[in-house]
């Protein structure tokens, strides 16, 4: 009986141990990459809406099947999103809805970002691709 408690006792703590809560770091890591995703793939989606000329079809495959969507925690709103479109050329609802998401979430992204970036010290206007290197040498002190 000893034994099994035991063993129950090792399995829970593994168990938990497991689902470790990330890091400031890696949380401000996962934005600032999903921040530049959607940076990168805002030319797909206004092909996407007709605002730019363009392969809506082939925008629509290349936005929907970017890596960083399905390891990113931070983008599954969009992933989700883009799994609700089932016609990119027909169902423009579900585009529309795609681009107010990504308009505002982006939006979010950045203030999120600023607020930890404001939360180790760094008052400075934000440049995305040097905001790591920005927390790395602020976090240290």
């Amino acid at each position: 009986m000893k034994k099994l408690m035991t063993l129950i006792f090792l399995f829970m703590i593994f168990s938990c141990a497991s689902n470790e809560v990330e890091s400031e770091r890696e949380v401000l890591r996962q934005k600032v990459l999903a921040f530049a995703f959607l940076s990168e793939y805002h030319h797909q989606l206004h092909i996407m809406i007709g605002e730019e000329e363009g392969d809506i079809l082939k925008a629509f495959e290349e936005f929907k099947t970017a890596p960083l969507l399905q390891t990113n925690i931070e983008l599954i709103p969009v992933k989700k999103a883009l799994e609700r479109i089932e016609d990119a050329n027909s169902d423009q609802v579900n585009v529309k809805r795609l681009d107010d998401l990504v308009d505002y979430y982006q939006s979010g992204l950045s203030i999120q970002i600023e607020g930890i970036l404001r939360g180790v010290g760094c008052k400075e206007n934000l440049d995305m691709d040097t905001v790591m290197e920005l927390y790395d040498s602020i976090a240290k002190n």
